[in-house]
């Protein structure tokens, strides 16, 4: 008995010893290696990025991403020459790092706080209290009372290591599903027709007009006729589905939707940000299917990431848009630099009007003149960020270039309902007018006759709310227009009430000899925050609001 606990004490004994010394050994290097500053020079980055993710693209980290470790660097050895203690120079550049990236995030909580009359927030008593603070905390004087300053460097590198690790984890959990989102196609690819003849096969049109109201939502809420617009798109043959809605009151979650002709019911409610939706679109059944048939498929840039198709066969960009810079626009707003950007001192250079309205108007171009021109069968895409606010063309065109161009909808829109609906309006009629248009040169240009959806993502939003089911006017957000022109009598195939997750299951049908099922059309709302925890509004959707 006393052997056998002699040898159990040996066993056990053996793999502390070494997790001891392994635990040692990490101490030893984490009090050891000044690593905390180059990393605390990123996280800002790494920080917005990540509460952004679904909005900016990952190319925008660079180059901003290696220059701030370079300049911590470069500052860490500076600060060693000087002092010669390495562990104070590399508490100081963290403190500076904090002190300059983090200024404009604080001063946004100090202006809530006022002392008697005086905002805590205005630049003139906040700089000097915020600098004041991190004189103090690098004085000499205070350094001197630490002991052992390398557990201090142990401790910030752990923390360190800990807010990088978390930023990266978040930036992954969106761009993961991006790539590993794949439809099961194998059922759906199998009961396809083999391609034939390219020569006969219609170009497809696929064209998402952003929040573009219903014609009765317009009337009602909006007092405005569109009649002309309509009747003008019946008389090129289109077929208006006058009682359409949308499925989905977000963009990625719509799109989603229809481009997979399959509600998003298998999404689990608790998912981060919206990589998944971005895979879903990117990698849709309808893109395979139109692949496998034979097509190529052709996008132009839209600016929203997650309808941005850059692995399209035929990707098409502005060559005067230039390229964004709005993560590094937003790091200046959160730094220091906000007190300059405020004084007018310098430019933020975030999107403004100017680079929106060249998008758009090349959009309208690229669509009636060069895409009809490109060999072979296509389904093209695009999602037309109008007439969505911010409302950037009044009826006979662009207006104010220079200002920021922020995308705000519903209550987050700062103007108010009465400005929301009579720039929503002067921006229709603009688009309206661009339509016809693009419409024109596509039919003159297409050597087939094309298939061509028009169709919204959702409604307007001047009676939304983001954050209440009860407070949202439904019928305004969920009513949409829904126009086809489809050739050889598709349009029998249609009804008034279609939704977008059945358009192209009626196309596939018609056009190509499928056996889609149509779904039953249902709505659902979700808030911005919560965009998967799904409210079925189908009965609610169309009942008159109360607008007082």
């Amino acid at each position: 008995m006393e052997q056998t606990v002699f040898i159990y004490l040996i066993i056990q004994s053996a793999p502390k010893t070494q997790t001891f010394q392994q635990s040692t050994q990490e101490d030893k290097y984490m009090k050891k290696y000044v690593l905390y500053p180059l990393l605390f020079s990123v996280n800002p980055i790494l920080l917005l990025l990540a509460a952004n993710i679904s909005d900016l693209p990952l190319s925008q980290l660079f180059p901003v991403i290696l220059i701030t470790p370079l300049v911590a660097d470069g500052l860490l050895w500076l600060l060693n020459m000087w002092l010669k203690n390495i562990h104070r120079a590399g508490f100081i550049v963290f403190l500076t790092i904090l002190w300059f990236f983090h200024y404009g995030t604080v001063h946004l909580w100090a202006n809530i706080i006022h002392i008697g009359p005086i905002s805590l927030g205005n630049h003139w008593i906040f700089f000097p209290l915020w600098t004041l603070i991190f004189i103090l905390f690098s004085s000499g004087f205070l350094w001197h009372k630490i002991t052992s300053p390398e557990t201090i460097t142990m401790f910030l590198n752990l923390v360190c290591i800990f807010v990088v690790a978390f930023s990266i984890l978040r930036i992954s959990l969106d761009l993961v599903p991006r790539y590993l989102t794949r439809q099961d196609l194998s059922q759906a690819l199998q009961s396809l027709p083999e391609p034939t003849s390219s020569s006969n096969l219609p170009d497809v049109y696929y064209i998402i007009l952003d929040g573009y109201a219903r014609g009765d939502v317009l009337e009602e809420l909006y007092k405005f006729d569109n009649l002309p617009f309509l009747q003008a798109l019946e008389e090129r043959g289109f077929y208006i589905a006058s009682q359409s809605q949308s499925n989905y009151m977000q963009t990625a979650l719509s799109l989603a939707s229809s481009l997979n002709m399959e509600y998003l019911s298998d999404l689990p409610t608790s998912a981060p940000d919206r990589g998944q939706l971005i895979g879903m679109i990117r990698q849709s059944r309808v893109q395979s299917i139109f692949e496998h048939l034979g097509y190529k498929i052709v996008a132009i840039s839209t600016g929203y990431q997650p309808t941005d198709l850059t692995n399209a066969n035929y990707y098409f960009s502005s060559p005067h848009l230039g390229k964004a810079h709005d993560l590094e626009a937003l790091l200046m707003i959160n730094s220091i630099t906000v007190i300059l950007i405020e004084q007018g001192w310098i430019n933020v250079p975030i999107s403004r009007f100017r680079v929106v309205q060249e998008r758009i108007n090349y959009t309208f171009d690229t669509l009636a003149n060069e895409v009809p021109l490109l060999n072979g069968p296509k389904l093209v895409f695009t999602h037309i960020i109008a007439p969505h606010p911010p409302f950037i063309f009044d009826q006979k065109g662009s207006i104010s270039p220079n200002e920021f161009y922020i995308l705000t909808d519903g209550d987050r829109f700062s103007g108010g309902r009465e400005i929301y609906t009579q720039e929503y309006v002067d921006q229709l009629i603009y688009i309206n007018d661009q339509l016809l248009r693009m419409i024109d040169g596509i039919l003159a240009n297409s050597i087939n006759p094309p298939v061509i959806i028009l169709q919204a993502d959702h409604g307007p939003g001047a009676y939304l709310d983001w954050k209440s089911v009860e407070n949202t006017c439904l019928k305004e957000r969920f009513s949409i227009l829904n126009a086809y022109y489809l050739p050889q009598g598709g349009s029998s195939q249609l009804n008034q009430h279609i939704t977008p997750v059945n358009s192209f299951r009626v196309l596939f049908n018609y056009f190509f000899g499928t056996n889609f099922e149509f779904m039953d059309d249902k709505e659902y709302f979700s808030t911005w925050d919560n965009p998967y925890n799904f409210v079925d509004v189908t009965d609610k959707s169309q009942l008159p609001c109360d607008i007082r």
